[in-house]
């Protein structure tokens, strides 16, 4: 009877250890794992926390007028209005007209059935950036459009021509310049 009790004992050990410390055991184990994944993403996030105070402090210094100028090298939203008065004012000071201006707003975003041609993308993966193509014709003098040119080319915002045609005007000595432009500006991903 004294071995019966000692193999009873020696079976219910076994079963208890496979029934219940087991599962418990894998059970820690898997915790164990998934807290070392969560020390793992607290510890980034303090070093991300500790990357944007270092950021925040290095834009405070900055000053108001390089933010300023920044903000207009890339905007941060499309504005075609204030795109095309700028243009506007450009063409003025040189006694240019400006005339027919039609824009389109891209936000780097493919859709569905559509597709873009001869289009350069700095960042496909994130596209933190859309483009904005302005198409509009001037009429004035070859010199005077030379000096626009110039102008818009010393802007601060980025500019790409990306088409120009020059055609007679029925009036001597003026030219019509149909002009397609591109320009960019930044988008809120956070």
């Amino acid at each position: 009877m004294k071995n019966f009790f000692s193999f009873f004992i020696i079976i219910v050990s076994l079963a208890a250890f496979l029934f219940f410390v087991k599962p418990q055991y894998s059970e820690v184990k898997q915790m164990e794992e998934k807290g070392k994944q969560l020390e793992e993403v607290l510890s980034n996030a303090r070093k991300l926390q500790e990357v944007r105070d270092k950021l925040l402090e290095k834009r405070r210094s900055f000053s108001k007028s390089d933010l300023t100028r920044l903000s207009k090298l890339i905007p941060e939203n499309a504005d075609n209005v204030k795109l095309i008065l700028e243009l506007q004012n450009i063409a003025a000071k040189y006694g240019l007209s400006l005339q027919s201006a039609s824009s389109k707003k891209d936000d780097g975003s493919k859709k569905k059935g559509k597709t873009s041609s001869k289009k350069i993308n700095f960042d496909v993966e994130t596209k933190d950036y859309g483009t904005i193509t302005l198409n509009f014709s001037i009429n004035g003098p070859y010199q005077a459009f030379l000096s626009f040119l110039k102008d818009v080319e010393d802007n601060i915002r980025i500019t790409d021509v990306r088409d120009l045609t020059i055609s007679p005007s029925q009036n001597g000595g003026s030219y019509q310049y149909d002009i397609s432009l591109e320009t960019y500006w930044l988008k809120d991903n956070i």
